[in-house]
């Protein structure tokens, strides 16, 4: 790539070349993910401009991966670019005129979040014809008191907040180990029902179950728990029953490598992993597909976590370098192994590593390095509450505006990162004190304030210290500073009254994907 691709406009035209070529290619998409889920080019990850240095060195890793920059306010295009510089990224362009530009040239744009994994699971369902039951389907069949077995494939968090009732927790990549181990317990004629909260997660894991070849018949329940609320039935809220881990034999462990194999997925050893983790000409991902608990305890030095089905889920969030190398890595490697047949048939170079690596493990999470401004200023969690009580600060939150609305330092306001300094001038002429979850942003935004001539500070170690302690907070329902539009909210996250609709409108949505993609350049899905 020759250097003048660096600080270049592109046309739309050129970029759908780019991402034909076959080489790695990252679009980045640097609006506030809430105005990127209203359109976007389909293969543009979101990776919005006041998070740039907090997640870009481990979602783009490879300091010379070609850079299209897609921001239709020119001004945050070029912030973006200059703020893509200063964290050593050599190859950066970005598209002229934006996704006005893209549209105008006879391309389509998408709403939504992860929708190239949303497609490819209306491909798998269309392609594979993956059966499903309607939620009075399976309703009827528990009330018969058949033998059935209800799996809510999303993680943990998410299950507790809304289930089927009578359904057990257990996330895609576990659901070929767990479910097999259920066999000396199910009567064979046992229907295995999988759910998410809507499609994908549904599809992927029914047809996962179908695929490793378990000897049940092996349904999706269609459209989910959206498709089960709009049918009148309703949900289990606080639900923590989970399908109980259990190790595989060796059986299930051969036909998940043989089923990745049919893929074109490969098997490395930890010499090979290395040897990629070395070259400086190709990007690679290097994830663990485990469950955070397996992960946390215990995980192979420089393997980020990303579980299994989340993976699958979100590859424009785990992997948005189009064209890189996806190595995975579990314990005994069915989980890498179901998890990998997908990534390849999504069009990823992918790779299992072969367990048993004599490897010292690491603990915890893979340490973050984030380039962060020195002259910000940390504030302890007493001495603001000392502050507060004195009336001598005001505290401005830049993280989440869904946590903020779930809760906030009393009394505090909400302002995104991008929309600073100006979204302050309402605020009295007080010391700013900026909060965000773990303070990493607020830290980033206090230096912004201060870069443009004002006072702030951040909460050292943010709203978790601040809790860790016992100090009280509130649900934020007012104060926002600027528009809430860092964030998508999906339909259980809407007022009740608009809760109906919004399931309907999101269904018709991803049905509606797999006529949408066509001929999009860039994908390469190859379903079995």
């Amino acid at each position: 790539m020759s250097h003048s691709f660096h600080g270049a406009a592109i046309s739309a035209q050129q970029l759908a070349a780019l991402l034909d070529d076959g080489e790695e290619i990252a679009l980045l998409d640097t609006r506030e993910e809430g105005v990127y889920a209203r359109n976007h080019l389909l293969l543009a990850a979101s990776l919005p401009v006041s998070r740039l240095e907090l997640d870009l060195h481990r979602r783009v890793p490879r300091r010379a991966t070609r850079i299209v920059v897609i921001n239709d306010d020119q001004d945050a295009a070029d912030v973006s670019g200059a703020r893509l510089a200063s964290l050593g990224y050599t190859q950066v362009a970005h598209l002229a005129g934006g996704n006005g530009a893209w549209l105008a040239a006879g391309y389509r744009l998408f709403s939504g979040l992860y929708v190239p994994s949303k497609a490819f699971g209306e491909v798998v369902e269309h392609t594979a014809l993956t059966p499903r039951l309607t939620a009075d389907e399976v309703h009827r069949l528990q009330a018969t008191g058949a033998p059935l077995l209800i799996v809510d494939s999303r993680p943990f968090e998410e299950f507790r907040e809304f289930s089927v009732p009578g359904g057990l927790n257990c996330p895609g990549a576990e659901l070929a180990a767990r479910v097999a181990a259920q066999t000396k317990f199910l009567p064979p004629e046992t229907t295995v029902v999988v759910n998410c909260a809507g499609r994908t997660r549904s599809i992927i894991g029914a047809q996962s179950l179908i695929n490793a070849g378990l000897p049940y018949k092996v349904v999706a329940l269609e459209n989910g728990t959206m498709g089960w609320h709009l049918s009148g039935h309703p949900l289990a809220h606080g639900a923590d029953q989970v399908l109980e881990d259990a190790a595989p034999d060796e059986s299930l462990h051969i036909a998940a490598r043989a089923l990745s194999a049919r893929t074109g997925v490969q098997v490395v050893d930890w010499q090979q992993a290395e040897a990629f983790r070395r070259e400086t000409a190709r990007t690679t991902y290097f994830y663990d597909v485990r469950l955070a608990s397996a992960y946390l305890a215990g995980h192979l030095p420089g393997f980020d976590h990303a579980p299994g089905g989340q993976l699958v889920q979100s590859t424009d969030f785990y992997a948005p370098v189009r064209g890189a190398r996806i190595v995975v890595a579990d314990t005994h490697g069915v989980q890498a192994h179901m998890t990998a047949h997908w990534l390849a048939q999504m069009g990823w170079n992918t790779y299992v590593l072969e367990p048993g690596a004599d490897v010292p493990l690491v603990e915890g999470r893979e340490p973050v390095a984030v380039q962060v401004p020195a002259d910000a200023q940390g504030i302890s969690v007493d001495d603001l509450d000392a502050a507060l009580v004195a009336g001598a600060v005001v505290v401005v939150d830049c993280g989440d505006s869904r946590a903020y609305r779930r809760r906030r330092l009393i009394g505090s306001s909400f302002a995104t990162r991008s929309s600073l300094p100006r979204s302050l001038h309402s605020l009295p002429d007080l010391q700013r004190v900026f909060v965000s979850e773990d303070g990493s942003l607020a830290r980033l935004a206090a230096a912004d304030v201060l870069q443009a001539g004002g006072q702030a500070v951040f909460l050292d170690g943010g709203l978790n210290a601040w809790v860790a302690v016992g100090k009280p907070t509130e649900p934020g329902t007012d104060r926002f500073l600027s528009a809430t539009d860092d964030a998508w909210y999906s339909p259980y996250q809407v007022p009740p009254e608009e809760m109906a609709d919004a399931m309907r409108s999101y269904i018709s949505w991803e049905t509606d994907l797999l006529q949408a993609i066509d001929a999009e350049p860039g994908l390469r899905f190859r379903t079995l």
